[in-house]
């Protein structure tokens, strides 16, 4: 039975002479114009290692025998059945830059070798025949590569593949819409130089340059991603708080717009809390500053109109800093105590002065803003309010009197109750009534 010996992957053809397999079959008894050996039988019946070597030029197959070419006959006819096998030379690969490639080359090798054993009346053909592939190897092995048939150093080769792809790559990675739909593992040029690495492991370095590249791409979309929440007017301080949490591991230097936010947001919230205790300890001084509601209105000591300034200062600078929104601060309450303190002098000169209609109009403006500040403010500023709210009607009603007594030809009476009213508010109209009445 005639066999096959061997399957060199493409770099050994074997012609196995099964009737419909061989590759002559195939070709309907074409030459194949390629050296290579025929182990010959002396007989038909004859045993397997009795078959010795016969080197041709070309083959062809044809119905009950092969026809060779060989050096000394153009036309030499072998019939089948004495045809242990054939076996055609096998040629040098193009190209052996890889470890894949290179274990198809020494598989031919070795398979070569095994024949070689198997049939010692050809072995030195088929030595010979292997002798270049190992040449091959050998130069592999010392740190070249072959590519379309010149040989490389390794390093220049791998260096020129390797920064091709690189670079192949990374375009991908720089213009990619939406980084997260690249995927690595099913890319051609991360896949290439993979493969690359496989057979030189300096490939590797640049893989790693790539993923860099790679994870600083997802960590700029992360960052613009988390940016673009934080500038929603909707966003609570808790959930800006993990945003910035995540944003911070997201190695917010690489972004001047993210470390410009995470800079804002630490200094924000240290400036907020120092801020906010200095709010609540001018507020405090407020409550504690605030007269009974029985005595005279609210007066502040030069310490508390001191801690009141500094702390005006602090929130005008605080918001010319264009904080986060999401920060909170008691803004409104230090809104109402900056008023407080530019109002409050104000009505403590009106009052002292008996410009009630003043104070009226002044304390209507602190009494809505009270409630902000505290119990005891508010309290306060409602009872001063009371005092000033009923010395102003009393005096409305006296003037009130006094000029319908006046219409009444009853100037006594009418001078009396302009005098009282005088006492209370000493306004312009009702003194003008008076000296009217004293120098007719």
């Amino acid at each position: 039975m005639i066999r096959s010996l061997l399957c060199l992957a493409g770099l050994l053809t074997l012609l196995a002479l099964g009737p419909v397999s061989s590759a002559l079959a195939q070709q309907g008894g074409a030459p194949a114009d390629k050296p290579g050996i025929a182990l010959v039988k002396p007989q038909p019946w004859s045993k397997e290692d009795q078959a010795t070597a016969l080197e041709f030029q070309g083959v062809s197959n044809h119905t009950g025998y092969y026809q060779f070419r060989t050096a000394k006959q153009s036309a030499l006819q072998v019939p089948t059945a004495k045809v242990v096998t054939l076996i055609l030379s096998p040629d040098l690969p193009p190209t052996l830059s890889s470890a894949s490639q290179r274990a198809a080359l020494q598989k031919t090798v070795d398979e070569l070798a095994a024949s070689a054993k198997k049939f010692p009346s050809a072995a030195r053909l088929l030595d010979q025949a292997a002798a270049p592939l190992k040449a091959d190897l050998q130069k592999y092995d010392a740190g070249s590569v072959k590519e379309s048939g010149q040989w490389l150093p390794r390093s220049s080769y791998f260096q020129q593949k390797a920064a091709t792809l690189a670079n192949g790559l990374k375009q991908e990675i720089l213009t990619a819409p939406k980084i997260k739909e690249l995927v690595l593992e099913e890319d051609q040029y991360f896949l290439g130089l993979k493969e690359l690495a496989e057979s030189e492991p300096s490939v590797s370095t640049v893989m790693a340059g790539v993923q860099v590249l790679y994870n600083s791409r997802v960590r700029q979309d992360e960052r613009a991603e988390i940016l673009r929440q934080l500038n929603s007017p909707k966003i609570s301080f808790e959930q800006a708080s993990d945003l910035v949490k995540k944003l911070k591991g997201l190695q917010p230097q690489e972004d001047a717009a993210a470390n410009l936010f995470v800079q804002s947001w630490d200094a924000s919230l240290t400036k907020a809390a120092q801020l906010t205790a200095q709010i609540q300890a001018v507020q405090s001084q407020f409550e504690a500053a605030m007269s009974d509601p029985g005595t005279a209105s609210p007066v502040l000591s030069p310490d508390h109109s001191a801690s009141l300034a500094a702390m005006t200062a602090g929130v005008k600078a605080y918001r010319a800093g264009s904080p986060p929104v999401m920060i909170s601060v008691p803004l409104p309450l230090a809104d109402a105590l900056t008023s407080f303190g530019d109002n409050l002098p104000v009505l403590e000169k009106k009052i002292s002065e008996k410009q009630l209609l003043e104070a009226k109009s002044v304390l209507d403006t602190l009494v809505r803003q009270a409630a902000t500040i505290g119990v005891k403010t508010t309290e306060s500023l409602a009872g001063a309010q009371a005092r000033v709210n009923g010395d102003v009607s009393k005096f409305l009603l006296l003037r009130d009197e006094a000029k319908m007594l006046a219409d009444n030809s009853q100037k006594p009476e009418a001078l009396k109750k302009y005098e009282q009213a005088f006492e209370l508010i000493p306004a312009k109209d009702v003194a003008e009534q008076i000296e009217a009445m004293k120098n007719p």
